[in-house]
């Protein structure tokens, strides 16, 4: 087992190599000059070209990568080019309104999924199953920007129930998780549906409905257990992806959390800022995946020799 880990924490770390050297040379591909964003428009050509020197500019591009790679092994994520403050700093003071988002829009996915995906199974192949699941597409198909704009204008501005966006208790997370969760809900509710339905015909269950066991006791003591456990997995990954994918949620909403931030500095051409957000986010990715995949390990001990 501890190869294993040590396999697959070699792999997360390569992954993240790779990302670090994608996102660098896309970002340093963009037809942008930092130093004269930094300078302002009416600098001089000396003044622009200092400040190059500077920030290390000049430089070949694989020169400025080690020298990134070296200051980040150092926790120095750089200085921001419009706010000449740390990276850490900036990102630090909105990963908390990023988790706290990320967590409401998870929770909403399981409790509108699960419960959905329990109800269609039980009732595979009747109308209700049909309407449901047919929702369940449409609401994997809507835009989360569209869908958010939507409850905005009912629910914010038509019938003021909750606040127009922004950052605090509550009732600013419950838009935003519920647009989440009603586009996430619907992989939850066609993964546990077709898992369920599997169990369903499996030879235990026949026998527990066979000995009279009751249909509820059936249906959440012998099937829901064992449909659960793809479920688990998913949602594991998901809430690492959800850490990274709430940008566009965070924009809909001004949320002031790391999507935001990384939106705004995309804006500016903040590039060390990009970088900071991009390669963080990714770690969440990576980090909860390789999570999941040691589990897995535990659970099923043939993976540990794949």
């Amino acid at each position: 087992m501890g190869a294993y880990i040590i396999r697959r924490i070699g792999q997360a770390i390569i992954v993240l190599i790779g990302i670090s050297i994608i996102a660098f040379l896309l970002l340093y591909a963009v037809p942008a000059d930092p130093a004269r964003i930094i300078a302002g428009p009416h600098a001089t050509p000396q003044t622009v070209q200092q400040i190059r020197i500077d920030l290390g500019l000049n430089l070949p591009i694989w020169e400025q990568y080690l020298k990134y790679m070296g200051n980040l092994l150092q926790g120095n994520l750089g200085t921001s080019y419009i706010f000449h403050t740390s990276v850490m700093s900036q990102i630090s003071g909105r990963m908390g309104p990023t988790a706290e988002l990320a967590l409401g829009c998870w929770i909403m996915e399981l409790l509108i999924g699960i419960p959905l995906g329990i109800y269609t199974a039980r009732h595979a192949n009747k109308v209700r199953d049909v309407v449901i699941s047919a929702l369940a597409l449409v609401g994997i198909s809507l835009p989360v920007y569209w869908l958010g704009l939507i409850l905005l204008i009912v629910f914010g501005f038509k019938i003021p129930i909750f606040p127009l966006g922004g950052t605090g208790g509550i009732y600013h997370l419950i838009l935003p998780a519920i647009t989440y969760g009603i586009t996430g809900a619907a992989y939850y509710l066609r993964l546990l549906k077709s898992t369920m339905l599997d169990v369903m015909n499996q030879d235990y269950v026949r026998t527990a409905r066979a000995k009279g066991a009751s249909e509820r006791r059936v249906i959440y003591r012998h099937v829901l257990r064992n449909a659960l456990i793809p479920v688990i997995t998913f949602a594991g990954i998901d809430i690492g992806t959800l850490l990274a994918g709430v940008v566009l949620i965070e924009e809909t909403f001004n949320w002031n959390g790391m999507g935001m931030l990384a939106y705004q500095a995309i804006g500016n051409q903040d590039i060390p800022v990009i970088m900071g957000t991009v390669l963080l986010l990714a770690v969440f990715v990576v980090v909860f995946n390789l999570l999941v995949d040691i589990a897995y390990g535990f659970v099923d001990p043939r993976i540990r020799y794949d």
